[in-house]
């Protein structure tokens, strides 16, 4: 995490007030990995997905599918 700058730590901690707030209102959010609503808030995984070096996508997934969700990711960016 020291590679982070300042700025990205920011966007990320907004990103998960954001998947905080929409699970709130909704009362769920989707798993990104199996499409299933997840509501039990404990159950949530957050996932940052690097777009570029200054730029994230903010993903929710069940803790059931978290390991195999990263894996799947890593693969498809080597």
């Amino acid at each position: 995490m020291e590679n982070l700058d300042i700025e990205t730590i920011h966007e990320r901690i907004l990103g998960m007030q954001k998947l905080e707030a929409l699970f709130n209102q909704k009362g769920y959010l989707i798993c990104q990995s199996s499409g299933e609503r997840i509501y039990d808030f404990k159950d949530i995984v957050t996932i940052f997905i690097p777009l570029s070096p200054e730029r994230d996508q903010v993903m929710a997934v069940h803790s059931d599918h978290a390991t195999t969700f990263v894996q799947s990711c890593l693969r498809t960016m080597k």
